[in-house]
């Protein structure tokens, strides 16, 4: 469902998400490639795996919250852990599509919480104990993009990309909104010049935009593009990789 990447000692490790769990692929051999470790978890098509320092950190709608898997000691062993929130969420936290790290925080997206308002966790301290700091006062939050101290929330169901400014994590402040040209925004990515914002929406015949964001209040589309104009093809996510989007 989606994927993500480990480096390790000289070894390469795709992180594969899957329905019942996280595949984690040998993959620093091209020619050679194999799966080390399969790490089990609640059956479900929607899966999302990002990384921070040694831990992979994997969402599921399936339910279970946030499965924290220890990467260190690959390819002999990965130990998990599960977070269901603290403090004030301790133990609600179930259901979480997707997921972004940024400077050792975790924005969880769509989640059973806030009605699915992206929630922040702060990694720093004890990445297997991840500690909540609040969330954003906005629509549903179905994935985003996050550097620094602002994000770039994918409000799906509102049809717009909703611009935060994270600086206080314990109280997210609008921005920004824009409406992408599909009005069902699925993802966002940003260059690494951090001048131009990219979307997708998850409709037939969607778009791959891209946004002048040098001035957050003034935001200005510059392009839109479709592989296959006409077909119906979604355009679903967008990542960036040096001077290329990859679709």
């Amino acid at each position: 469902s989606n994927i993500g990447g480990y480096a390790l000692n000289g070894n390469e490790y795709a992180l594969v998400g899957w329905e019942y769990g996280l595949s984690i692929v040998d993959v620093t051999n091209p020619d050679s490639v194999y799966e080390v470790l399969n790490v089990p978890g609640i059956q479900s098509n929607w899966r999302e795996v990002k990384t921070f320092n040694n831990h992979a950190y994997v969402t599921t709608e399936g339910g279970g919250g946030l499965q924290i898997v220890d990467l260190s000691n690959l390819p002999a062993s990965a130990p998990v852990v599960y977070y269901t929130g603290d403090g004030v969420i301790a133990g609600q936290l179930t259901t979480i599509h997707a997921l972004h790290i940024d400077n050792g925080y975790v924005y969880l997206y769509g989640t059973n919480l806030f009605f699915g308002a992206a929630l922040i966790c702060d990694l720093n301290a004890d990445p297997l104990n991840p500690v909540f700091m609040g969330y954003t006062p906005g629509s549903y939050v179905h994935d985003g993009y996050v550097r620094n101290d602002t994000l770039w929330a994918c409000e799906i169901y509102s049809g717009t990309l909703a611009v935060y400014d994270v600086t206080d994590k314990t109280n997210p402040v609008l921005l920004n909104i824009q409406v992408t040209p599909g009005a069902f925004t699925h993802n966002s990515w940003l260059n690494d010049e951090g001048t131009v914002i990219f979307t997708t929406d998850e409709v037939g015949n969607s778009y791959l935009t891209a946004y002048d964001i040098t001035d957050v209040n003034n935001i200005t589309e510059l392009d839109r593009y479709q592989t296959a104009p006409g077909s119906g093809s979604i355009v679903l996510n967008t990542h960036t990789l040096n001077n290329y989007e990859v679709v």
